[in-house]
């Protein structure tokens, strides 16, 4: 135990969502859905660093996965409107050059607004 109250905890997310720290489940605050770049739940943006896997929650937190840790990584991703799988490898920093079009329907100033569903 932590040797802190549940409404201690549960406060302690509130503060951290409201920095944008991590979100809470909508249906259950006290799990925890993202914790940019990374997801809390499997998403079609898988990011494979050495023996581990992690979930993003779209293509840009995907890089920011290999970013945060500051390893090479592989993206496997799903385009959202074919279904056709994407890879995108990062290696020494930087995005390995290849044709693609990666498209944010919703203008980065507006993804707070549900960033769920952005």
């Amino acid at each position: 135990m932590l040797g802190v109250s549940k409404e201690q905890v549960d406060d302690a997310y509130q503060r951290l969502h409201a920095k944008r720290l991590l979100v809470p489940e909508p249906d259950d605050p006290s799990q925890i859905r993202m914790a940019p770049p990374f997801s809390g739940i499997p998403t079609p943006f898988r990011v494979d660093i050495e023996e581990k896997s992690y979930f993003a929650n779209c293509i840009w937190d995907a890089l920011g996965v290999a970013a945060a840790l500051q390893k090479d990584a592989i993206v496997n991703a799903t385009d959202g409107y074919t279904n056709e799988p994407i890879l995108l490898e990062v290696k020494n920093r930087a995005v390995i050059p290849q044709e693609c079009v990666v498209h944010f329907a919703v203008p980065a100033a507006l993804w707070w607004k549900d960033v769920i569903y952005t």
